[in-house]
């Protein structure tokens, strides 16, 4: 049910790197100085801060367990228990399940199927 990202760039993803295949398992945190785009695929607990741009792919059947996800740019297909946190965009795909709370600083795309269970912030309105 997974579709084509809409709002993540298909550069960034084409060059992401896996640091967790589907049927692996970590624990701990990860911070990066540099523009990575990673992927991860199997079961995650822990934070990630992507201190300067970044992307986060959470793929379909993943399962994530964190405080905290900061990037610029986040895509999930997969399950996500904790905060996100995107300085530029979030994408949520049809397969997207999220609980916890929702930052975006400026983008967000959140496909047909997709569900969140906590809170959304985006950025201030002036109306």
């Amino acid at each position: 049910m997974s579709s084509t990202p809409r709002l993540i760039n298909g550069s960034s993803l084409s060059s992401q790197i896996t640091v967790l295949p589907r049927a692996a398992t970590m624990k701990g945190d990860m911070e990066t100085s540099e523009d990575l785009s990673i992927r991860l695929d199997g079961e995650y607990e822990g934070t990630i801060h992507m201190e300067k741009q970044g992307t986060v792919h959470i793929a379909q059947g993943a399962i994530i367990t964190t405080t905290k996800i900061k990037a610029d740019y986040i895509l999930v297909e997969g399950t996500v228990k904790g905060d996100l946190h995107a300085r530029k965009g979030i994408e949520l795909a049809p397969t997207a399940r999220v609980k916890g709370m929702v930052v975006y600083e400026q983008d967000m795309d959140m496909h047909p199927g997709a569900r969140i269970s906590g809170e959304l912030k985006g950025p201030e309105l002036d109306l």
